[in-house]
């Protein structure tokens, strides 16, 4: 008698979700689940409730090698390689991350192959959600641990399709045009499929819209990325909170947010009844005296963020004050530390002074023309940018400039549910393929929705006229990384684009001898090694990455 393995978190919720006698070793046979009224439906939510397990890897690979984040020491913990390049092929996060997203694939496997689709509705809807969820795995283990579609992705390698529930089926690494081109067949019958929507906590046919479009998007098929992006922005289902509720995105209940097309829901006072020391918001602040608050805002997104005062996405950021009475003007040195100068504020200047017994100097201000000042200091010879706050805390010498966005889903500390797709990224996505089309006013007009949403005033906003050398795409790529950080977009945004990535800003990735402060796209180190124990596991069959 065969039996199909399920794994421990899809026990967890067959034992809930119905009265099941389970046979040892939280195994069912095929004949128990045929037999057992209920049991598809509760693989499927299983397959949903294993997400809950992959998404705190899933974070720390695709986030961590951004510029988004700052580390303020060493740790032991393996998220430090992932945060600093240094690769090494016994990493287990990238292992636990390997292994639960092929956990999944083998979950929707299972339940693919029991069913046959235009038997009924119920049926459908279950291959069409499961298509989906394998249809995500394989899209970011491909942009792990491949290489960016625009380089050689006939002959580059990227990670094997699975698409049986045999779990002894060892299988050889598919290139990376393969891996796409079966998530865009799964994710276009999936689409066709569907038979309701049940919420923004399950996959939908708006959630596979917006994985296509951004498929299309990393493909460079501009016109179908546009075309997709138009069905959901068309569809009415989803629309953009407003500026006032912006906050919104981390501390309401998914499914409450009409901007989420698919999110990962966690569930308040259950799933981290601890208020959540071991979570992904945890390492970015402490909140109400829970998490570590070891990792900040990188210096290059706050001088970013900060342009406008008015960009509500600036509080996603909690500077943690020690002095209230003291005014800084922070800046970074050569040596990529921070350093400051007591200032005075006379209106719209700032006075500090250099030395004892000096005169009192003025900070430089230039006008961002809408109402405020972007601060510089001539100092060691240079013209520095400041950013002025009252005495913060910092950790070793790094300011405590906590990250909120991933943490106090309805009150709890560190709860968070985190954002796969929502409509501000599908503006952005149709944005960009304007831009690489050449219609620089349709991807203006799209990145000016997004920023008038922030509360940027309208003299913040962009024209062909105002763009002082940028490109649409530079603007569209800026906007997207004041949009979208921390949601697992910045570090494939740079390569897939062609770009250098910069991190010559404050943080431990400094620490290293042969510290990575820029990456370029072709580097090496811009993937992740296949883990050793996958290896080991497949004999030999699969290859490593350079």
């Amino acid at each position: 008698m065969k039996r199909i393995l399920i794994y421990t978190a899809v026990t967890a919720i067959l034992a809930s979700s119905c009265s099941l006698d389970k046979t040892p070793y939280d195994a069912l046979t095929n004949e128990s689940i045929d037999n057992t009224p209920g049991a598809l439906d509760a693989l499927n939510k299983g397959n949903y409730h294993t997400l809950k397990g992959w998404v705190e890897n899933w974070h720390r690979v695709t986030e961590y090698p951004g510029d988004n984040v700052s580390l303020s020491g060493t740790t032991t913990d393996n998220l430090f390689y992932n945060y600093n390049y240094q690769r090494i092929v016994s990493n287990g996060r990238v292992n636990s991350y390997w292994a639960n997203s092929y956990k999944i694939i083998a979950g929707t496997n299972h339940l693919l192959s029991r069913l046959t689709e235009g038997e009924n509705d119920e049926n459908d809807q279950i291959i069409a959600e499961n298509l989906y969820l394998r249809s995500l795995m394989y899209f970011y283990l491909t942009n792990v641990f491949g290489r960016p579609y625009d380089q050689n992705p006939q002959t580059t390698l990227a990670v094997p399709i699975k698409l049986k529930d045999d779990p002894f089926e060892v299988l050889p690494r598919n290139t990376v045009e393969e891996v796409y081109k079966q998530i865009e067949t799964d994710l276009l019958k999936a689409e066709s499929l569907f038979k309701s929507y049940k919420s923004s906590i399950y996959a939908s046919v708006y959630s596979t819209q917006a994985l296509l479009a951004r498929l299309y998007l990393y493909k460079g098929e501009n016109d179908k990325a546009i075309a997709y992006a138009n069905k959901l922005i068309e569809s009415g289902k989803f629309s953009l909170l407003t500026t006032g509720n912006y906050g919104n995105l981390s501390t309401a209940a998914p499914e409450n947010n009409p901007e989420n097309i698919f999110a990962i829901k966690f569930v308040k006072d259950i799933d981290y009844p601890d208020n959540g020391w071991y979570t992904i918001g945890s390492m970015y602040a402490s909140v109400d005296g829970s998490g570590w608050g070891e990792m900040y805002a990188s210096r290059s997104y706050l001088e970013n963020v900060r342009k406008y005062p008015e960009d509500v996405r600036y509080k996603m950021i909690k500077p943690v004050v020690s002095n209230a009475n003291e005014l800084h003007a922070y800046y970074v040195t050569d040596n990529y530390k921070y350093a400051s100068v007591i200032v005075t504020k006379n209106g719209t200047d700032y006075t500090y002074v250099e030395s004892e017994g000096a005169a009192p100097k003025t900070l430089i201000k230039e006008s961002n023309g809408a109402g405020a000042y972007q601060y510089y200091i001539n100092i060691e010879g240079k013209k520095r940018t400041v950013l002025i706050d009252q005495k913060l805390d910092d950790r070793n010498g790094y300011l405590k400039y906590y990250i909120l966005k991933c943490s106090g889903q309805e009150g709890q500390a560190h709860l968070w549910s985190p954002i796969i797709s929502r409509l501000s990224e599908i503006y952005l996505i149709r944005a960009e393929a304007y831009a690489k089309n050449g219609n620089t006013a349709g991807a203006l007009a799209d990145v000016n929705l997004i920023r008038k949403r922030a509360g940027i005033p309208d003299a913040g906003l962009w024209t062909a006229a105002n763009l002082d050398g940028r490109t649409a795409l530079d603007v569209v790529l800026n906007e997207r990384n004041l949009e979208l950080a921390w949601e697992g977009h910045r570090k494939f945004d740079i390569f897939r684009n062609g770009k250098t990535l910069n991190r010559q800003y404050p943080g431990t990735h400094i620490a290293n001898e042969n510290s990575f402060l820029t990456v370029a796209p072709n580097s090496k180190e811009i993937i992740e090694f296949i883990p050793e124990q996958q290896i080991v596991l497949s004999n030999g069959i699969l290859k490593q990455n350079p």
